[in-house]
């Protein structure tokens, strides 16, 4: 009888699992957009990768976030600061640290208020190896970070440049997205473009 009961609290639980997988895997609403479809950001250079120039850093960062204006918004790059990124001080700031915990490549930090954000910091982990040999994965995660930026939450679609690589099978890291697709940019024209100031 024991054996029994245990056999089938496995199968529920086997059963269970891809439930909760697709439940992750939801799209969330967005937390909101930025008032006049303006992003303007800075940047500090500190701890950027050793093995990528401090020019080659900088222009990834602006042609990165510059993907995202086919879809209604204007992101304008306001020179660098020495503040920062993650601190919550009214300034948008985009940095690196050396390390970041473990499962996060980048992270993107705000607020937001009555569906308009206030602020939002980007910090990618700039002592990531995997980066150095896969620039794609780098890149990848600097377009993905940018539509956070904007508002955009994690897709449900395995293939977007804004998918959660913990929701999906591993991707070969050459051949991830490296700009937005078109479900990406229909999720970004529905906040820039459709009904919005």
């Amino acid at each position: 009888m024991l054996r029994a009961r245990a056999g089938l609290f496995a199968a529920l639980v086997v059963l269970a699992v891809p439930c909760i997988a697709n439940a992750q895997r939801e799209e969330q609403p967005s937390p909101g957009s930025w008032q006049g479809k303006v992003f303007r950001w800075q940047y500090n250079p500190s701890n950027h990768p050793s093995w990528l120039g401090d020019e080659a850093a900088r222009q990834l960062l602006v042609d990165a976030s510059r993907e995202w204006e086919t879809c209604g918004i204007k992101m304008e790059y306001a020179g660098e600061t020495d503040r920062p990124s993650g601190k919550m001080d009214g300034v948008n700031v985009i940095g690196w640290q050396p390390s970041l915990p473990r499962n996060l490549r980048g992270i993107t930090m705000g607020r937001s208020r009555d569906g308009q954000l206030i602020e939002r910091d980007i910090t990618f982990a700039s002592a990531r190896a995997e980066f150095e040999r896969y620039p794609t994965l780098l890149r990848k995660v600097v377009v993905h970070e940018f539509g956070h930026a904007i508002g955009l939450t994690h897709s449900a679609t395995c293939n977007d440049v804004m998918t959660l690589a913990a929701d999906c099978a591993r991707a070969n890291p050459l051949t991830l997205p490296q700009t937005p697709t078109p479900h990406d940019l229909e999720r970004c024209r529905a906040l820039y473009t459709n009904n919005r100031p």
